[in-house]
């Protein structure tokens, strides 16, 4: 019984330790852009996660399109490659905890967003 709640325990601080990286990745300029403009486009509090998604593949997009831009080479990510899906679905983990964030703050603002619905009368 210990080992299954050391396994439960592992896999619970390993998903933070990812969320931790995901939110380090986000926490730089461009990737609180995206999370801005992501929670300004959210409607609801049920597409957190497809925003969160959008906001990662936004933000994997940006990082192989802005070298091109500076005049580098096209290169396109390893895709096929753990280290890859594992830094998206930090990505995702820590763009969901922003998105979450700036969408309350959103919602506190301008009212609306909570589940407060207006009753029909």
């Amino acid at each position: 019984m210990e080992s299954l709640f050391d396994s439960i325990g592992a896999f619970v601080g390993g998903v933070f330790g990812l969320a931790q990286g995901g939110f380090d990745g986000v926490n730089q300029v461009m990737g609180l852009l995206i999370a801005v403009i992501a929670a300004l486009l959210m409607k609801a509090w049920k597409g957190l996660w497809a925003t969160a998604l959008g906001a990662a593949l936004v933000h994997v997009a940006v990082g192989v399109i802005r070298p091109v831009l500076d005049g580098g080479a096209f290169v396109l990510p390893d895709l096929l490659s753990l280290t890859f899906w594992m830094g998206v679905l930090a990505l995702f983990l820590g763009y969901a905890i922003v998105i979450a964030v700036f969408f309350l703050v959103k919602s506190l603002v301008t009212g609306g967003g909570l589940g407060h619905r207006k009753a029909a009368h």
